[in-house]
């Protein structure tokens, strides 16, 4: 009888620890995040980015633990047809205006994607902790007027580069090679 109890009283902590404010019981699971997912699609990009060429405009932060990559197929624009990729985990959102949005996927721009993704290379990597930055700048070169940059908070994704210039510190530079003079051309006959 007293394991009954015991057990029932862990329940209890452990449903009121994974209840939230409204009552409701847990955590939403499968919501996906992204830039347009807090709130800026492509027009109210266009519109911030145009109207202010010179800034880079924050748009949100995404924080949480990296597990793996979920493959997806991309449906419209030059690269329409190929596959890419958003990442597992549990991840927290922040837009500008301060809302904040849990999710398990995470789709972040390519380069940043593919940065963290390169964590997963050795099978021993279970998590990867990230916390970026996302803003938006003018580009008149690119389709859209706008491209994403990003900005690792937490030095997640270049710990690796480092811990080499850590270990190669110590090591001299090679000398410089002068430049060789340029051979002279044959004479003409």
């Amino acid at each position: 009888m007293k394991r009954s109890i015991m057990s029932f009283g862990i329940v209890a902590t452990c449903m009121a620890a994974a209840t939230d404010a409204g009552g409701a019981v847990g955590q939403e699971v499968g919501r996906k995040l992204s830039v347009g997912d807090m709130g800026y699609t492509k027009p109210v990009l266009q519109k911030l980015c145009i109207g202010d060429q010179e800034s880079d405009h924050f748009l949100c932060r995404f924080v949480g633990v990296a597990t793996g990559a979920k493959p997806y197929k991309i449906k419209e624009g030059d690269r329409a047809g190929e596959t890419a990729f958003g990442i597992q985990g549990q991840f927290e959102g922040t837009n500008a205006d301060g809302e904040v949005l849990s999710g398990t996927v995470l789709y972040l721009p390519g380069y940043l994607t593919d940065a963290v993704l390169s964590n997963f290379v050795d099978d021993m990597v279970q998590g990867v902790r990230i916390a970026y930055d996302v803003y938006a700048r003018y580009d008149e070169k690119s389709a859209t007027s706008y491209v994403f940059t990003g900005r690792d908070l937490i030095n997640s994704t270049s710990q690796g580069v480092e811990e080499v210039k850590a270990q190669i510190q110590a090591l001299p530079m090679p000398p410089r090679t002068l430049a060789l003079a340029a051979p002279e051309a044959p004479a003409k006959k």
